[in-house]
């Protein structure tokens, strides 16, 4: 492509409103959630998104962890080597409740629940599809942290000592 034609192709695309403002949003790791269920038992890391000034509300947490657990109970969430991590992201106007697992050594695997946040109601297992939502830039955060932990952990001798250290190592901060 001729250095033209780049210019001209540039001048078309990355049209983002000039009135939307970036702003960083706060990351804190919560309590691991343990679950326990007919397939086995899993530790999920477990992370809060949100504004500084619009912290998750308490009825939010509550509903998406035990939507998690109920999930994980009945057989429905999978987390086949028993290690993952969640990521609650309080959003206008949704809730996004992320849940990534482990699967076959370096697979991440995401299963994703949303909810609208102005009304809580509860949260809903959505189905991915063509051109469907991932993450967005915040939530990239934690899951990148969370690829470096895996990696620390594929690369060690994966004993107690190890999951421990994998379960210790979460991200802190604004995003």
């Amino acid at each position: 492509m001729s250095q033209a034609t780049t210019v001209e192709m540039l001048v078309e695309v990355g049209d983002v409103p000039d009135s939307y403002r970036h702003h960083a949003r706060q990351l804190t790791p919560g309590p691991p959630h343990y679950l326990a269920g007919n397939r086995g038992r899993a530790v999920l890391k477990w992370y809060l998104l949100a504004r500084e000034d619009d912290p998750v509300p308490a009825a939010c947490l509550d509903e998406a962890r035990d939507r998690v657990a109920m999930e994980f109970a009945r057989g429905t969430l999978l987390v086949p080597y028993g290690m993952g991590f969640v990521v609650l992201h309080h959003s206008t106007p949704l809730d996004y409740l992320i849940v990534g697992a482990w699967r076959a050594h370096q697979e991440l695997w995401e299963t994703l629940y949303v909810r609208d946040a102005r009304d809580g109601s509860a949260f809903q297992r959505m189905r991915p599809g063509e051109n469907a939502p991932t993450l967005c830039v915040w939530e990239l955060a934690p899951v990148w942290h969370e690829r470096e932990a895996w990696v620390r952990y594929l690369e060690s001798p994966r004993d107690l000592a190890a999951r421990r250290a994998w379960l210790d190592d979460v991200l802190h901060g604004q995003v």
